[in-house]
């Protein structure tokens, strides 16, 4: 999952289903938070522990995915 610099979100098929489920949550910030874990506990994350991405980053890829701007790989 990136999200580059114009805010263009890019995820597989997989990251779409744990998007999709973390989008239910009414505030970005907390589905950000869903997201970032239902990515940990699956393994879908790639080189988890070399990434730093934290809450805010997750927020703004449900944002992008709300305001549909993104791309399936």
């Amino acid at each position: 999952m990136t999200l580059d610099e114009n805010k263009h979100l890019t995820l597989t098929e997989d990251e779409l289903v744990y998007v999709k489920r973390a989008n239910c949550q009414a505030a970005p910030i907390n589905a950000g938070l869903f997201l970032l874990n239902y990515l940990k506990n699956n393994n879908l994350e790639e080189d988890l522990e070399h990434k730093t991405h934290d809450v805010r980053y997750y927020a703004e890829c449900i944002q992008a995915y709300r305001r549909k701007t993104y791309t399936v790989k």
